[in-house]
């Protein structure tokens, strides 16, 4: 699997519209006033033609998560957000040109500040690219075997992923397409947490999009309907089986036993917080618990991830002190 990194200006800029619709505040102030205007704009306007603007935006970043470049910001780009997010058709074309406008006012805002974006993520992204190079290949294999008792099948790994550095404003955060071999991540100097580096954020990030595609295309061939991972990380699982909680602690778990974190601390409370940040924290103990009795080995993998799901589950009702069947 070959990695094709991308500094993305346009998914950079993008993700910042996003923050700052979530009522979040960026480190530049004097940006964030500048295009907040310009956002409330669009959120206003597709408020008062019933349409999510959270919805939007989650489209939006995915359609430019799924090119194999920078793509340009267009008004093309953003009619196909507007259709997939329930706009319609008839209408589409002319909110398309008047978001297209507004993002565009965003855009000239932030290139002025950082007009050599491109080249600045390129020397971001290096030290990540170079650690991932090192460690990533080996764990990435041997996550997928472990997944497949052995043997994955050969299509698990896609031959080339695109991996969209963005400029970081979430102190680390990463995604993945809904439709294409394609990542994003922050491009951050340092590890955010020296017990969980970058670098696993990215092998998650792959694992889940390896995932998410698998079960695409089995739903798809079977006819069942499927909700695909959120391009942002913010939440979203690629089937009803908690797989991207069951993940995390196997990909631990390999780093660990290959040398490549410590072997004496198991951060998986850390590395949810920071890859599934949407799942409470208070549950860590029972995937933590759930890994130790059951894991990925024990069992056929459907009925550990069944039991891990009714754990989760029924922690939100009664004592989190899970006990797990093995045999």
């Amino acid at each position: 699997m070959k990695l094709q990194w991308i500094p993305s200006t346009t998914l950079s800029l993008l993700r910042m519209v996003q923050w700052i619709s979530w009522q979040r505040d960026l480190k530049d102030a004097s940006l964030q006033k500048a295009i907040q205007p310009a956002v409330q704009d669009v959120c206003t306007r597709l408020i008062n033609a019933s349409i999510d603007p959270a919805v939007i935006w989650e489209h939006l970043i995915d359609e430019a998560i799924a090119q194999d470049n920078d793509v340009e910001l267009s008004p093309a780009l953003c009619e196909i957000a507007l259709i997939r997010g329930g706009h319609s058709d008839l209408q589409s074309d002319q909110t398309a040109m008047a978001i297209h406008r507004s993002l565009e006012t965003c855009r000239r805002a932030f290139t002025t500040r950082s007009p050599r974006l491109a080249d600045q993520l390129r020397l971001r992204y290096a030290p990540l690219k170079q650690a991932y190079e090192s460690y990533g290949p080996g764990l990435v294999r041997s996550v997928g075997k472990a997944i497949w008792n052995g043997s994955p099948p050969t299509d698990w790994w896609p031959s080339r992923v695109s991996v969209h550095a963005v400029q970081p404003i979430a102190n680390g955060a990463a995604g993945a397409s809904s439709q294409q071999a394609s990542v994003w991540i922050e491009a951050v100097l340092t590890d955010m947490d020296p017990d969980v580096p970058e670098w696993l954020r990215l092998v998650y990030q792959l694992t889940c999009m390896a995932i998410s595609s698998h079960t695409r295309t089995h739903n798809s061939s079977s006819g069942t309907r499927t909700s695909g991972d959120t391009a942002t990380g913010e939440a979203g699982t690629s089937s009803e089986l908690p797989w991207t909680t069951a993940i995390v602690p196997l990909i631990l778990s390999k780093a660990a036993d290959a040398g490549m974190i410590p072997n004496n601390r198991f951060p998986l409370a850390k590395a949810l917080s920071m890859w599934q940040p949407e799942l409470p924290s208070a549950k860590a103990p029972i995937v933590e618990r759930w890994w130790e009795q059951v894991g990925l080995t024990g069992q056929p993998t459907p009925i550990a991830l069944k039991q891990l799901a009714a754990a989760l589950s029924a922690h939100n009702s009664s004592d989190p002190s899970t006990n797990f069947h093995t045999a």
